[in-house]
């Protein structure tokens, strides 16, 4: 902040001395080399100055324009994104209904096959319980003739060893 007070100052000496320098040439009077030199400078630093805001002018001139062109270019790219989002969420969009309506359809196919195979199943179970209930009626139809053949025999025995023992 000193440098800046103080180059303040210094800039108004020099301002000051410059106009007594030119007031005093245009008066018609002898400058002395230090005042000639400090006309000089004061012109090269005008001149240095106007170069300087020429350049600032240009090089502010260069930016801007370049901003455009990055402006113009992220605006190019930020289009060309946004397009390629709408087009891959739309492909997104239709490959999961594809698959959607797909899978919908496999699970009905699915569906319908293991109905049909647990309605086989429960067919065959039915008929195979079937079979087994009349192999068990048939079964206790044998045990009871088998019981009764044997009574028979039984009895008969009993009868013809009755009759042996009575010949005797």
């Amino acid at each position: 902040m000193a440098e800046t007070v103080a180059a303040g100052v210094v800039g108004q000496l020099l301002a000051e001395y410059v106009k007594k320098a030119a007031e005093k040439a245009l008066a018609g009077k002898k400058l002395s080399d230090w005042e000639v030199g400090i006309l000089m400078m004061n012109q090269l630093s005008s001149s240095l100055e106007a170069r300087i805001s020429s350049l600032e002018k240009s090089l502010e001139a260069k930016i801007n324009s370049l901003e455009e062109r990055i402006a113009s270019i992220d605006e190019k790219y930020d289009a060309r994104i946004s397009s390629l989002e709408e087009k891959y969420d739309a492909r997104i969009s239709s490959l999961e209904k594809s698959f959607d309506t797909r899978i919908s359809s496999l699970e009905k196919s699915l569906d319908a096959r293991i109905s049909s195979l647990e309605e086989r199943l429960e067919a065959r179970i039915s008929s195979l319980e079937k079979r087994i209930e009349k192999v068990e009626l048939d079964m206790d139809y044998l045990k009871r003739s088998l019981d009764s053949l044997r009574d028979n025999v039984v009895n008969v025995l009993v009868a013809e060893l009755k009759t042996s023992r009575e010949k005797e």
